[in-house]
């Protein structure tokens, strides 16, 4: 199959055939576990937050 993909555009081959397209693949897997890392660390400290928040409304002044 990858024989066949490397004949439709000589562009793809060379793409493929240089090793350029692993490195695109490992730079977008790098770019969307730093997006989820940073959306798991937003997400912690909302709910820090949140509970800071609560524990404020709860206390008597």
């Amino acid at each position: 199959m990858m024989h066949t993909l490397l004949q439709t555009n000589p562009l793809e081959g060379w793409f493929f055939s240089s090793g350029k397209a692993f490195v695109v693949v490992g730079v977008a897997v790098l770019i969307l576990l730093g997006m989820a890392w940073w959306l798991f660390r937003a997400e912690f400290r909302l709910r820090e937050m949140e509970k800071m928040l609560n524990s404020k409304k709860n206390t008597p002044t």
